[in-house]
């Protein structure tokens, strides 16, 4: 099952608070078999069609089983793009997963050894700098999350503790159990722990389930990770940082996502997790339908996924290029049941979000 072609698109899919964000979506051809898609998340390609020309002529006569040595190969690969190497390499991922779930007739999960669950407990984002701009408009989109039935959401702090404070105060107040918060976030916005645990200290009497990212630098993740008694959580795209975060002790938990070379190597994340004695997560919230599916699948097969989950596609965005989105349930999203990601594309849908192709 050879690769004849590798087809692109760039669609635009509108966030439910204006924001609009780009996806790379890719089609991957074969002498014999069905399409595959894949998807580039929360990117745009200012240069698609070098993208596409890059794509043909790293894998045109690839043999399209052989996911893990193409994975391994575009890893190694420059695209000198718009979007990072990463991302592409992770489109390139999916569609492979998809292409021979479709061939084998199983679902992705099935090819990543079966559910050891059958959903995934994920939460909703809300920003800090929502707050800053408009508390009311902020309050309503929780209160449009309880409204579609949903209660799980993640606060990224907007530099003010004390207004941090006063929203999430009165959130609880308005909505009592009807919601619940999973992290406070961090961004990597502090450069010393002491700043980090001061501002902490303020909101920890909200008991999330972790924070997130306090710094970029690792040291200081240490020294604020020692001395936090909730789980504290750093995004991990590969084996060396993930290595030296664990060596150092500078989380206490890997947060990991497909867009970091796609479901193939992240699931050596999960393994270098598991070895350090670490737990897991599966971050962002970017992915569009395809990629979200590609999420569910990873985060449906893997035994130590062992706290609640960031994508929320369904519920973000206003727009899919999907006949059916990931089905969504209080705080719950379940894999598709059909071949490969599960996932078909509705032509007409993709024609409207389709900003140009190649």
């Amino acid at each position: 099952m050879k690769i004849t072609k590798v087809e692109t698109l760039q669609i635009e899919t509108p966030r439910y608070y204006g924001h609009v964000s780009g996806h790379v979506i890719v089609k991957i051809h074969v002498d014999d078999g069905p399409v595959g898609l894949g998807e580039a998340s929360d990117s745009r390609a200012d240069d698609l069609g070098a993208v596409t020309k890059r794509y043909n002529n790293l894998l045109v006569g690839r043999d399209a089983t052989r996911i893990t040595e193409i994975n391994e190969f575009l890893r190694t690969q420059s695209f000198g793009s718009t979007v990072s190497n990463l991302h592409l390499a992770s489109a390139i991922d999916l569609a492979l997963y998809d292409l021979n779930g479709k061939v084998q007739g199983v679902p992705v999960y099935q090819m990543l050894g079966g559910k050891t669950r059958d959903s995934v407990y994920c939460c909703y984002p809300i920003f800090g700098w929502q707050v800053t701009e408009d508390f009311e408009k902020t309050a309503g989109y929780l209160q449009r999350l309880v409204a579609l039935g949903h209660h799980l959401f993640r606060y990224y702090v907007s530099g003010d503790s004390a207004l941090d404070d006063r929203f999430l105060t009165e959130m609880k107040s308005r909505f009592g159990e009807q919601i619940k918060l999973k992290q406070i976030d961090f961004s990597g916005r502090f450069n010393d722990w002491e700043t980090a645990l001061r501002y902490a200290d303020v909101l920890r009497h909200y008991t999330p389930y972790h924070f997130e990212q306090p710094s970029r630098n690792l040291r200081v993740c240490a020294e604020f990770t020692k001395r936090m008694d909730l789980p504290v959580s750093l995004h991990i795209s590969s084996l060396e940082y993930g290595y030296e975060a664990a060596e150092r002790g500078a989380c206490t938990v890997f947060n990991v996502a497909c867009v970091a070379g796609g479901p193939t190597h992240i699931r050596r994340l999960f393994a270098l997790a598991e070895a350090a004695g670490l737990r897991c997560l599966i971050g962002t919230d970017q992915e569009s339908t395809l990629g979200t599916a590609a999420q569910i699948h990873v985060g449906v097969s893997m035994p130590n996924l062992s706290l609640p989950c960031d994508p929320m596609g369904p519920v973000l965005y206003t727009a899919s290029p999907a006949q059916e989105r990931i089905r969504a349930a209080a705080s719950h999203l379940y894999p598709p049941e059909g071949p490969g990601l599960g996932v078909e594309l509705d032509e007409d849908k993709l024609k409207v979000l389709t900003v140009s192709s190649a």
